[in-house]
């Protein structure tokens, strides 16, 4: 349905004075600036008044008297404009951080799945760019806004009050000069054409971060940016959106500029056709007089309305983004505390779609128990749901059907920070934070204590190589001069999955593309975090999982078999060709080392 400019208005407002005691101020000390921007005005029409209609003429005291109006009009509008700023720079700096926390809340709690549909690109530009003009427009544009309505009713009572018929004319011309204005923006409007700016440009921010993400691939096989189609596409398209309107922009806006600086010039055909006789002249002529003084302040004050529109479509189209986003439902969380008895970790016939359509299931049917002291390894190839049974563990997703229990609870009917207390993840590529290393392990308890924080990394196997950066515990990570490997930082990843002590550990591909060493001491990090918990382990090297309690082989998204090693090799099923071919690749690397020694 469409958005009235009405409603537009309704609704920005309705965000700029979250602030309500700054921004009720700013705008009554707008209206006073707008309004004494005239008193200099009032100050001239006086003093041609007595040049021309005194019949003792000028006196020094009443030019002094017009001169001292002047000036203290002009400072009148020019102080009380600067406060209004003031508390309206006040007002937006508070509504930006309370929508940013705000939203970065919301992002919390919306499901994985949003920020895969919408791009990642589209809620950093939101969160960024978007927010801040929202608000540059409190901040500036409010105040403008304001005096974009007090100046021009007040001009045209104005004009209107000292001679109708030279009113009409500059209204002539101004309604002129909008139709100009008007076959700017094309056929959609304003507003559509925003629409169309910010989608072309949100689609092209989205496949730049991508193309950036990925530049190392493309530096690596030899590939120029031209060769990521996507961003070339995204380029393409937001070209043709803006060069058309460039174009058709630059050929009706100077029309308008042109008619609305020149507005004074609708006054001569008027003033020629209604000058009267001689004694009626003097009058005539301060009236006249007048509103040639006057007609060029539509020149800094019409265009300005212009420009506060457009600026309201650009934040209008912002405020929408930033609606779509608060108004999506959040991920079901329970308020209530439902505490699991024991650490048993259940699926329950579950099945789920990425898309939602029962016809592309990802998984389909899954059953199976993890108990205490137990390990599950998760096994297949590429693509048969390993990371999606993951995913749903944290609840980034919720299941289309089934159930996910622990300890006999629905996983849904616990607030996620219960959740995340019984379930700890250690993931092939875990994140570290720019922040210290003491604070990145931190991270899996923030109560713990800088002491309790070295035993976790002594029980990851990392306290050596932290005890040797240039600040140690303190070394921010990412800080220049500061490197740290992969398997450096997987292990303080462990660190941090240790000190959180979780009663269920999910390992997903934890020892993945490690050197031998950095696996060595991974996997002894591995035996202490997992000591007494339920373990779900996924893994593509069948090495990981030969001593699990129970294996499970995943193949389109169903589970094919299970067992333990040793009888999944004698059914000389899927696990048994996974766990040969494997085998042949272990083989084929030994000869290779063979052969390269004896060279």
């Amino acid at each position: 349905m469409p958005v009235s400019r009405i409603q537009i208005i309704r609704r920005i407002l309705k965000i700029s004075f979250q602030k309500p005691v700054c921004m009720t101020v700013s705008v009554l000390l707008a209206v006073i600036s707008s309004l004494a921007y005239f008193i200099p005005y009032l100050a001239v029409y006086r003093l041609l008044r007595a040049l021309l209609l005194s019949p003792a003429g000028l006196s020094g005291a009443a030019a002094l008297q017009c001169g001292l109006t002047a000036f203290c009009g002009a400072a009148l509008n020019v102080l009380t404009y600067f406060a209004s700023l003031m508390l309206s720079h006040i007002a937006a700096f508070q509504t930006s951080y309370d929508l940013k926390i705000r939203l970065a809340g919301k992002l919390v709690r919306l499901p994985l799945g949003f920020q895969i549909e919408q791009g990642t690109g589209k809620s950093f530009q939101l969160m960024g760019a978007g927010i801040d003009k929202i608000q540059s427009f409190i901040a500036h544009k409010l105040p403008d806004m304001v005096a974009s309505v007090v100046y021009p009713v007040t001009l045209v009572a104005l004009i209107l009050s000292i001679d109708w018929r030279f009113g009409l004319a500059m209204a002539f011309g101004i309604a002129l000069a909008y139709v100009f204005h008007y076959l700017s923006m094309g056929r959609g409007g304003a507003k559509r054409m925003m629409e169309l700016y910010y989608g072309a440009l949100d689609d092209m921010e989205n496949a730049a971060v991508e193309c950036v993400r990925g530049i190392t691939v493309l530096k690596a096989f030899g590939r120029s940016v031209g060769a990521y189609q996507k961003l070339q596409n995204a380029i393409g398209a937001y070209t043709d959106m803006v060069i058309p309107y460039t174009r058709n922009w630059e050929k009706y806006m100077p029309w308008f500029f042109a008619l609305i600086g020149n507005a004074y010039l609708f006054l001569i055909p008027v003033a020629l056709w209604t000058a009267p006789g001689a004694d009626a002249w003097p009058e005539f002529a301060v009236r006249f007089l007048f509103n040639l003084i006057l007609a060029p302040s539509m020149a800094s004050v019409i265009p300005k309305i212009g420009r506060i529109m457009e600026e309201f479509m650009r934040v209008y189209t912002e405020v929408e983004r930033l609606d779509e986003t608060m108004t999506t439902p959040d991920m079901p969380q329970q308020e209530a505390e439902c505490a699991a008895e024991t650490p048993v970790l259940r699926f329950e016939n579950v099945s789920f779609s990425y898309t939602g359509d029962d016809k592309v299931p990802a998984l389909s049917g899954i059953s199976f128990t993890a108990e205490p002291g137990r390990v599950t390894a998760i096994v297949g190839a590429s693509g048969s749901g390993k990371s999606t049974i993951v995913s749903l563990i944290a609840r980034f997703w919720d299941v289309d059907s089934g159930r996910i229990s622990i300890g006999g609870r629905d996983i849904r009917q616990m607030p996620q920070e219960t959740l995340m207390h019984y379930v700890g993840f250690v993931l092939q590529n875990d994140r570290l934070f720019s922040q210290s290393i003491r604070e990145n392990i931190r991270f899996g308890d923030k109560a713990a204590s800088d002491d309790e924080v070295m035993q976790a990394a002594k029980a990851a196997n990392c306290h050596t190589f932290i005890s040797q950066l240039p600040d140690g515990y303190d070394t921010v990570y990412g800080a220049a001069g500061t490197h740290l490997s992969s398997g450096q930082c997987q292990r303080i990843a462990l660190a941090r999955a240790i000190l959180k002590n979780a009663p269920i550990i999910v390992l997903d591909e934890a020892t993945a593309s490690q050197d031998a060493e950095n696996e060595v001491w991974i996997q002894e990090a591995i035996s202490r975090l997992t000591q007494n918990k339920t373990v779900i382990l996924i893994a593509h090297r069948l090495n990981a999982v030969r001593n699990a309690d129970q294996i499970l082989v995943m193949e389109k998204g169903t589970i094919q078999e299970r067992g333990r090693h040793e009888e999944l090799l004698q059914a000389d099923g899927i696990y048994a060709k996974l766990w040969n071919a494997y085998r042949k690749t272990q083989v084929w690397h030994m000869h290779r080392e063979k052969e390269e020694t004896a060279i």
